[in-house]
């Protein structure tokens, strides 16, 4: 008989699971108005959770931002390292945050450049990109640092489950200066 495992369950993510943990106990009760820049999944289940409805970003997250109104929190999940202009978008965030609004946003960094996603432009260790966010003119307010495990694969899965290609996820909640 074999035995059931969490990744023996079809769709299951471990990885999706533990950042989902990570997140929830990161953030607090965000009040007031909620904007997601960029994402959806993940955030429509932070809605679920919070039992909120979250306005969205439909609109390239590259250049100024087509958006009327402030927020209380903006929320950017695993999005920045996509991005081409990383500094505009930070500056468009705080330009869209009331007084006292908080900016929660997370990252992945996967150690050597080798082990960087294909999809990312940029990936960001903290000095880099809390210089980024001193130049936008965001304080932080609390970080976090969480290594994310691998499931072990292959050649390359090992290698990213040691300190040369460590999966590291940031979380920082940040505020305009």
């Amino acid at each position: 008989m074999k035995m059931k495992t969490a990744y023996s369950v079809p769709g299951y993510n471990y990885a999706y699971h533990r950042r989902w943990e990570h997140t929830i106990k990161f953030i607090t009760y965000p009040d007031g108005k909620v904007l997601v820049a960029g994402g959806a999944y993940f955030e429509k289940r932070l809605e679920k959770h919070y039992c909120k409805v979250f306005d969205y970003t439909h609109f390239d997250l590259n250049s100024k931002w087509e958006l009327i109104g402030k927020y209380d929190t903006i929320l950017c999940f695993q999005t920045i390292e996509h991005l081409l202009n990383p500094l505009l978008f930070l500056v468009e965030c705080k330009n869209h945050l009331r007084d006292k609004g908080l900016l929660y946003i997370s990252y992945p960094t996967h150690g050597t450049k080798p082990f960087w996603s294909s999809g990312h432009f940029n990936e960001y260790d903290k000095s880099r990109f809390e210089y980024l966010l001193e130049v936008a003119g965001l304080e932080v307010v609390k970080y976090q640092e969480k290594t994310m495990w691998r499931r072990i694969k292959g050649i390359r899965s090992i290698i990213r489950n040691t300190p040369i290609g460590w999966c590291k996820h940031q979380y920082y909640c940040v505020r305009a200066e």
